[in-house]
């Protein structure tokens, strides 16, 4: 059989698979796509799915050179999935549900190409669990001492900038201004944008495995102060030009300034932690 017929064959095959995951899918896709647009914590995840297929096109040499082979391992990972995906379904559990997408993917791989091909796509495949939203029960659970603590880091920052500043909780007062440090102005938005961005730097960057880790690490501590240095400039303002300038565009605006300067910032670690392995090997 000639190369061009195994092709088709392949691609016969998988026709009624796709069209059975799209029905199965659809749904739990919808939601998870208007979440994305209606709460802005998660709407990198729009990002997720076009950055994870360009992880993996970037493996599709080390894709070919595996032969294909059917792995029955990966009906383990397809009925974990199913298992998942009842009980999210029955439950109501998102979650649940939205993690089974992804263990279905790579029970499919496993089953149709298997299992060294899986492993070529491990990393894209686990990438897409950053478009997954966390459960609210842990979301909030996550948020309050993160306003906390980014309350009293402003609170220090504006301290030792010369600005009287009293801290009730997450609330900081200064002259002629409250700032309350809300669950939006947390810096978990930050987080899991910025640790987003940081899994992905890891495949920029020729580092070993240990600093892959230390990089998507440093998206919390970039992440954090990033929030801190927008919470500090938002007090600032407010101080100079007043509440409403304070609430203004430019509040919308230093997010974006912020979360650019994170990146850099993440950047210029990867790149640092390049130069220190390159320079000991």
């Amino acid at each position: 059989m000639t190369t061009a017929a195994i092709s088709r064959r392949r691609v016969f095959r998988l026709i009624p698979i796709v069209v059975l995951f799209a029905l199965a899918y659809a749904p739990v896709c919808a939601a998870l796509a208007a979440q994305w647009a209606d709460d802005p914590n998660y709407a990198h995840g729009f990002f997720v799915i076009p950055m994870a297929a360009w992880l993996a096109w970037r493996r599709r040499h080390r894709y070919a050179a595996v032969p294909s082979s059917i792995s029955a391992g990966g009906i383990g990972l397809l009925v974990l999935g199913a298992v998942l995906y009842a009980f999210g379904t029955a439950a109501a559990e998102l979650f649940t549900a939205r993690i089974s997408l992804v263990v279905v993917v790579a029970g499919l791989v496993a089953l149709l190409e298997g299992s060294a091909r899986l492993r070529v796509l491990a990393f894209p495949i686990a990438f897409l669990l950053c478009m997954i939203p966390l459960p609210y029960l842990v979301y909030y659970q996550l948020t309050f001492p993160l306003q906390i603590e980014s309350s009293r880091l402003a609170a220090g920052v504006l301290g030792i900038a010369g600005m009287p500043v009293v801290r009730e909780g997450n609330i900081l007062g200064i002259e002629g201004y409250t700032l309350e440090v809300v669950t939006a102005c947390s810096g978990l938005r930050s987080i899991m944008a910025l640790g987003t961005m940081a899994i992905f730097m890891t495949e920029l960057f020729r580092v070993s495995r240990a600093a892959k880790v230390v990089l998507a690490a440093a998206a919390i501590p970039v992440a954090v102060a990033a929030n801190v240095a927008r919470l500090a400039a938002t007090a600032c303002i407010a101080a100079v030009g007043g509440a409403t300038l304070a609430e203004s565009f430019l509040h919308e605006l230093s997010g974006l300034v912020v979360f650019l300067s994170g990146l850099v910032a993440l950047f210029v670690i990867g790149k640092g932690l390049e130069w220190v392995e390159r320079k000991r090997r």
